[in-house]
């Protein structure tokens, strides 16, 4: 190592415990491009730092060290679950949004507890995490927040549940989406749209294997029907949501004795 590296080290050593948020934002690009991988735990600390851009600066890093390092992906996990149960709701948020981006089925059971347990500030960012993780088992704990009433909560796992749908191979969308058929009824009309995903589940879903029925709104029933129509629809479809929907407004075609 050069004198001249030495104190460029030196001097951007220092930018770690700066009083300047900025310095210590800097800190964390430049261990970004040049940390190696013993750096991490020098990046920690800066994911619970009281700024918001050190805590942004310090989440980006530790998504690119999670990659270069895939080593460090199992400890980089355990450090930011750990700091997901005991952390304040600024540094649950950055962590959150390393955690979606890490994409790892292991973060599931804690993205699913926030889901479950917290208030729409924590479920939002939640959502968007567990949104990546293309799962559709990740659709049983998205269907209670479709309905919630905060909007942007709301419009955020529409968006996940729309993202995880389409994220299932097609060979697989009628067996997987078939017992969530609700859920993304729900989702696509709050779109003004109905998905070729939903027309394939109720063309081709195995009835014995379609949730219970459920009530819908009669504004919401005109709204399905209206899309529906601007579609190449099949008997099957209509007599499918007559078998999930109520009030019927899709008549089941009587059996012939």
């Amino acid at each position: 190592m050069s004198l001249v590296d030495f104190f460029r080290g030196l001097f951007i050593g220092r930018k770690q415990k700066s009083d300047d948020p900025l310095d210590r934002a800097s800190f964390a690009l430049f261990l970004q491009k040049n940390g190696k991988a013993k750096s991490i735990n020098k990046i920690y600390p800066l994911i619970e730092d009281s700024d918001w851009n050190v805590r942004n600066a310090a989440a980006s890093t530790i998504v690119e060290y999670a990659s270069e390092f895939p080593e460090l992906k199992e400890k980089i996990l355990s450090y930011l679950h750990d700091l997901i149960e005991r952390s304040s709701l600024a540094i649950k948020l950055s962590t959150l949004e390393v955690l979606g981006h890490l994409k790892d089925y292991a973060s599931k059971p804690y993205l699913v507890k926030i889901l479950e347990e917290s208030d729409y500030d924590l479920q939002y960012a939640a959502i968007r995490a567990i949104g990546y993780l293309d799962d559709a088992d990740v659709l049983y704990p998205l269907k209670n927040v479709v309905y919630a009433k905060d909007y942007i909560t709301r419009r955020a796992a529409i968006l996940s549940v729309i993202r995880i749908a389409d994220s299932v191979k097609e060979e697989e969308q009628s067996q997987k989406l078939t017992p969530h058929i609700h859920i993304l009824i729900e989702s696509y009309l709050e779109l003004e749209q109905v998905g070729e995903i939903i027309c394939k589940v109720m063309d081709y879903g195995n009835q014995s294997e379609f949730p219970d029925m459920k009530g819908y709104t009669e504004s919401e029933i005109v709204k399905l029907e209206g899309l529906i129509e601007q579609k190449d629809y099949s008997v099957e479809i209509y007599q499918n949501f007559a078998r999930l929907i109520f009030p019927v407004y899709f008549p089941l075609q009587e059996e012939n004795n």
